[in-house]
């Protein structure tokens, strides 16, 4: 991807157009990782900036529907050794069981009316727009865009600070060393609705926001770039898969994005 716009270096139109292609194609496979059996790591390209700035407008939505998409069932052709090795199918569970990876201290998010209660971990987007998927289904990432300028930004510093999640799991989880197949910790998101509460427990007290849109957007869809953009009101973007599963791709169709503002 190419290196973020600055004041004193500017893409020219045809570059513009090439990179708007580019991440139109990426942004179909974020968080790819979100379900099926044995998702594979999935590099995700960030929006440029000068981009969004350049060629995008905001479009409406339909609101998500309100029943979570079915966990895909695995493939038949599974080895017996994974068939028989033991699976951990509940979040509470895990949790209990196995806790959080130890990079899961930067901050917590809480939804009441979804009992999420989770621990966040921070991922760096560098210059090569890669947005690392959490590291299982229970822990929810944050991403540190400050190489991009307009975008991102910490809780309650007055950006929009862009957090995501797994909507379900089926893999074997690397800090527990143990297989889940199940929800993940935004498996209800779409169920959100204006004035529900997020809350973000981080450095030392608890931001609150109220939802204010709830979206369901194809991967490919042309009007991604208001998700991540700064709007000038203190806010968090929260986003997971959604939509159909195919079981080919191993991708879902849509992703589900919420956004809420401080009170």
């Amino acid at each position: 991807m190419m290196r973020p716009t600055t004041s004193s270096t500017r893409l020219s139109g045809r570059r513009r157009a090439s990179l708007v292609a580019a991440i139109l194609v990426a942004l179909s496979v974020t968080l790819a990782a979100c379900g099926g059996d044995d998702p594979p790591e999935v590099a995700v390209e960030t929006p440029e900036p000068a981009a969004i700035a350049a060629t995008a407008t905001a479009t409406a939505t339909p609101r998500p529907t309100r029943t979570p998409t079915a966990t895909p069932e695995p493939t038949e052709t599974a080895t017996e050794a994974v068939a028989a090795e033991p699976t951990v199918t509940s979040l509470g569970a895990l949790i209990s069981e196995y806790g959080y990876p130890a990079d899961a201290s930067f901050a917590r998010v809480r939804i009441p009316v979804l009992g999420v209660d989770a621990r966040v971990a921070s991922r760096y987007v560098g210059g090569d727009g890669v947005m690392p998927n959490p590291s299982g289904p229970a822990d929810i990432v944050w991403y540190d865009l400050s190489a991009w300028s307009g975008m991102g930004g910490a809780p309650g510093g007055g950006g929009n600070a862009v957090f995501s999640g797994h909507v379900d799991y089926n893999a074997r989880i690397g800090y527990a060393d143990v297989r889940y197949r199940g929800p993940g910790v935004f498996r209800d998101l779409g169920r959100l609705s204006d004035g529900d509460i997020i809350e973000v427990d981080y450095n030392g007290g608890t931001l609150r926001y109220a939802v204010v849109w709830v979206r369901q957007l194809h991967a490919s869809a042309d009007d991604w770039a208001p998700i991540w953009r700064n709007s000038g009101v203190d806010s968090v973007t929260l986003y997971t898969c959604g939509g159909e599963f195919d079981t080919v791709a191993r991708q879902y169709s849509d992703r589900v994005v919420v956004r809420a503002e401080r009170i």
